[in-house]
């Protein structure tokens, strides 16, 4: 995973988890919002490339607020629940180096 890009302590799980509940909503024509437990494929019948969307919609989001994130393809592969999406992205926000890289 690549992190760079200001450091965003100020990033609350709530922010990251409703982040990618709407991305979800968005990319999947959801009604409603999905439980952070419920299972991509599964439950809300996401493929592969569903998935890509979603996490790049919420590597653009974080770009706003100045943390550049890139989840590589193992961590997207280890992503099975909407809570392990947002995890993984929370992990590389709290990783990030304040104006640095991470490879």
């Amino acid at each position: 995973m690549t992190v760079s890009g200001g450091w965003c302590e100020e990033m609350e799980r709530e922010e990251i988890d409703g982040l990618l509940v709407m991305q979800l909503q968005e990319v999947l024509a959801l009604d409603t919002p999905p439980a952070l437990d419920a299972r991509l494929s599964e439950d809300l019948r996401a493929d592969s490339l569903d998935l890509v969307e979603v996490i790049e919609g919420g590597e653009r989001a974080l770009a706003v607020r100045d943390v550049t994130v890139r989840l590589d393809d193992d961590a997207l592969r280890a992503i099975t629940t909407v809570g392990d999406a947002a995890d993984a992205l929370r992990r590389a926000v709290r990783d990030a180096p304040k104006g640095g890289v991470r490879r």
